[in-house]
């Protein structure tokens, strides 16, 4: 059950912006104690691409509860949002967590994975009312009382009727670092971040908004991060796409 942060028990916020630690009572220790999951979910082609299994990928263990979300880009850096509303104090924002993803990966996952199940959500949401309250708010200029970030690069969707989650995920860049340069792939343990509910409807929102921001990202990525270019970075593939079917 969620606390009144929004954020279950296994997921902290404080005022200050530190990081999600899981730790047993009794101990004190600043240290990320989130277990690595199974490798499962990962192979490696025959070209040395890693593969993903979505069928495989692990829940994560914490879950955040967001009423909006949106999505803000710098060159080399986007973050995306998600938010609850202080439900005491106008324009203000209870919680907020910040979401890191490389471009190259947001590009590649967030958007990249998500054409497909993106044009099925917009024909789902399109059969209900437009929602006039949302569209006049403006979530991205409310102060919030308590931040929390968290850096992935990896994602899954799905939605059921008008529930919707992404489940984050993190493949450490030391060991995608070490895999490219031929040392092996022990260090590719995919590691479950956060999952984040929302409505489908504000899902959907998030995903429209991103379009220009994958378009930006598109004419400026250089071509080392461009499939099926000459030296090419490592490159992530799924093998399934994740949706439960709307109901």
């Amino acid at each position: 059950m969620a606390d009144d942060l929004g954020v279950t028990s296994g997921l902290r916020m404080s005022n200050k912006h530190q990081h999600f630690a899981r730790v047993p009572l009794g101990r004190t220790a600043r240290t990320d104690t989130r277990s690595p999951v199974s490798t499962d979910p990962i192979t490696i082609g025959l070209d040395k691409s890693i593969r993903i299994d979505l069928s495989k990928l692990p829940t994560p263990g914490g879950v955040y509860d967001a009423d909006v979300a949106w999505v803000e880009h710098s060159v080399g850096r986007v973050s995306i949002l998600f938010a609850k509303l202080s439900r005491n104090t106008k324009d203000t924002l209870r919680t907020r967590l910040e979401i890191r993803y490389p471009p190259e990966d947001f590009l590649r996952a967030f958007w990249g994975n998500s054409r497909e199940f993106h044009k099925r959500l917009t024909t789902y949401c399109k059969a209900w009312p437009s929602d006039d309250a949302r569209d006049k708010l403006h979530p991205e200029s409310f102060k919030a009382e308590k931040d929390h970030s968290e850096w992935v690069n990896f994602d899954s969707m799905a939605h059921a009727g008008t529930e919707a989650s992404v489940d984050f995920f993190l493949l450490p860049a030391a060991g995608i670092a070490r895999f490219a340069q031929g040392q092996g792939s022990s260090g590719l343990i995919l590691t479950p971040v956060v999952r984040v509910n929302m409505s489908a409807f504000e899902l959907l929102r998030l995903l429209d908004s991103a379009q220009d921001v994958a378009d930006t990202i598109t004419n400026y990525l250089p071509a080392l991060h461009r499939p099926n270019s000459p030296g090419q970075a490592q490159q992530l593939e799924t093998t399934r796409e994740h949706e439960e079917p709307g109901r």
